[in-house]
């Protein structure tokens, strides 16, 4: 009786098993990237800056004395949050500075260099921002950003 009884709980555990790797809402589907209409599209997209608004931001300092401000910043029309870096003084050379943007929920990232953001900040530049990513609840996003010898990030949001 015991032996049926381990049994019938055996094949009760391997059967919801497999119907929660199977349904739409099982664990594997948290295994995969996300992809949302957003995702690594410029603020500009559907006027999504229009309604941007800084939610994190925390000043990077340099070992000249200069700084660099770091911006998560989030649209309150399309949910989505991109990061953006902004220098005190332009730059003294290319790719002096970048920024990325992380959305928690998959590890999903752009920075500057990708399509939809504007370029890494070059000799005369002074800032550049990201692709957007798409950051509704129960997501949130953080913003990086490197310059030379140093970086920061922001909280999540």
């Amino acid at each position: 009786m015991k032996l049926i009884k381990k049994a019938t709980s055996c094949l009760f555990i391997s059967i919801l098993s497999i119907a929660l790797l199977v349904s739409p809402g099982g664990f594997t589907s948290k295994a995969f990237a996300e992809t949302n209409t957003y995702d690594g599209k410029a603020p500009s997209y559907n006027n999504c800056d229009d309604t941007g608004v800084t939610k994190k931001s925390l000043k990077i300092t340099n070992n000249d004395g200069s700084y660099a401000t770091l911006e998560l910043r989030f649209s309150t029309k399309c949910k989505t949050a991109w990061a953006k870096i902004t220098l005190s003084r332009a730059a003294k050379t290319d790719g002096e500075a970048t920024a990325l943007v992380v959305r928690s929920t998959d590890n999903k990232q752009y920075g500057c260099h990708n399509a939809g953001g504007n370029g890494e900040i070059n000799k005369g530049q002074k800032s550049c921002y990201t692709p957007m990513v798409y950051d509704l609840d129960p997501r949130k996003a953080k913003a990086v950003g490197f310059w030379p010898y140093t970086r920061g990030e922001t909280g999540w949001y």
